[in-house]
């Protein structure tokens, strides 16, 4: 009480001794009940400013304010709030194991030096801390000299003068991003339950911040990708576009090459043909028997020659020819050629078996053409046997539709299945088997327009399989 209200009461005691009494009993209740009051007062005016302070950082963290900023707003504040001599921001470095780090953000009493930027290895940590601190572990040390820690542990704080430390992890979603420390460097201090509180909840806003900027890192990122990728696009759209021109001159190439393989060479081929029969009608007499079968070879190499020319010009159409999708039933198709060759050849005993219900998307005029020289091919080359069978049907059990032509004739050697496809290329002689060897050609050029493959598989005397596909297999699921 004031001096004032002391002489106050003062008359009303009896003496000096009751005087003396009342005013003890007046300190004791003061110490009692007054300065408590006034430190639940001094704790109640600390948690406003603590609530202030945690509203300002989420209004930051609301603003989409920059990582750095908001940092080294925070740490002025939180130091201001705590009296502490350092606040700082620490992170480890990426890939350390968690020896290894700096700090990137600080507020420090400029009685004390600064802690940015210095590296920091302390070989302890990863293995022993690392995993308690991202369970949200706190270390909050009065006095590092008296608190029991390791000689490395304090040789590290004690270059920063620190004297009395309380650290908090930042967490960046489950992963342990750094630390947020608190720093007493004058002298030891006692950190109270309240301060902790706080500086866990100003870590734990921190760590939404981390996350922010680490999913708008990721975001910018895939943007980045994403324009990437555009510019990707257009320069292939473009690389494409001068490729279609040049297809497109090609095909014009190719076009006068085939009217003039088409005209200009035909007429001199039916000249040669036509010379030689005239040789060989006029002049029978005048030619001797060797000089006969000399024009006839010559007759037999210019109609060959011919028949190559439309084989040619077949497998450029092929190529050429535009794409026309719909629904075709190859199973109906197929069993119209059988019944062709059969009314061919009624007397040859063939076994003919067409799997029903194949419908596919394609150009129906190509396919025809796919299942024709393979049908042919099946029928050519069973022909040696006395009875043979010939199947089409379609692969089960296959992740996508593969169909096939199968024989039991000749069959060839798998060493040489590799030339089977390419042009002119044959592995039976003409006296056995006729044919140009461009049937398997267009076979296989028509199925690649499809998106597809095709191959065979057979063994000599014991029959040949041909199979197919309409459609790309990697992109099947």
């Amino acid at each position: 009480m004031t001096p004032e209200q002391l002489a106050t009461l003062k008359p009303l005691c009896r003496d000096e001794a009751a005087f003396q009494q009342m005013q003890h009993l007046l300190n004791q209740m003061l110490n009692h009940e007054i300065q408590p009051l006034e430190q639940e007062i001094d704790r109640a005016h600390f948690a406003i400013a603590q609530q202030q302070t945690l509203f300002r950082v989420i209004t930051r963290l609301r603003q989409s304010i920059d990582l750095p900023t908001l940092f080294q707003a925070t740490a002025t504040e939180v130091r201001q709030l705590l009296q502490a001599d350092r606040v700082g921001m620490f992170r480890f470095y990426p890939d350390s194991g968690f020896d290894d780090g700096e700090f990137v953000s600080e507020d420090v009493d400029e009685r004390f030096n600064s802690a940015i930027a210095q590296k920091v290895h302390d070989h302890c940590f990863g293995d022993q801390f690392a995993v308690h601190y991202e369970q949200g572990q706190v270390q909050a040390v009065a006095d590092i000299y008296a608190a029991g820690l390791s000689d490395c542990h304090i040789q590290i704080l004690s270059q920063f003068q620190v004297r009395a430390n309380l650290v908090v992890p930042l967490l960046q979603g489950q992963h342990l991003w750094g630390l947020l420390c608190i720093h007493q460097c004058a002298a030891p201090r006692e950190w109270q339950p309240i301060e902790i509180e706080f500086v866990n909840q100003i870590a734990n806003h921190l760590g939404v911040a981390l996350q922010h900027a680490e999913l708008l890192a990721e975001l910018r990122e895939e943007i980045v990708e994403r324009q990437q990728a555009e510019q990707r696009i257009q320069e292939l759209n473009q690389g494409l576009r001068q490729t279609i021109i040049e297809l497109r001159a090609v095909n014009r190439e190719l076009e006068a090459f085939s009217y003039s393989v088409s005209h200009d060479l035909r007429a001199p081929l039916r000249s040669i043909d036509g010379f030689s029969q005239a040789l060989l009608e006029d002049c029978q007499e005048q030619l001797d028997t060797l000089g006969q079968d000399y024009l006839r070879r010559i007759r037999a190499a210019s109609q060959r020659m011919g028949h190559l020319i439309d084989d040619l010009l077949t497998l450029s159409r092929v190529t050429r020819s535009d794409m026309n999708r719909e629904t075709v039933d190859l199973s109906r198709l197929a069993s119209q050629i059988c019944t062709e060759l059969q009314m061919r050849q009624p007397d040859r005993p063939v076994e003919f078996e067409v799997q029903p219900g194949l419908v596919v998307e394609g150009d129906r005029n190509l396919l025809q053409v796919v299942l024709e020289n393979l049908l042919n091919n099946a029928w050519k080359f069973t022909s040696h046997h006395t009875q043979a069978k010939i199947q089409f049907g379609k692969v089960e059990d296959s992740p996508i539709p593969v169909y096939y032509v199968r024989d039991d004739g000749a069959g060839f050697d798998m060493a040489y299945s590799d030339k089977l496809f390419s042009p002119f290329q044959r592995l039976h002689s003409m006296t056995d088997f006729p044919g140009n060897g461009i049937g398997l050609a267009t076979v296989q050029r028509i199925v690649r327009r499809h998106g597809g493959r095709a191959w065979a598989e057979g063994a000599i005397e014991q029959g040949a399989t041909f199979y197919f596909t309409l459609q790309d297999e990697e992109i099947h699921p």
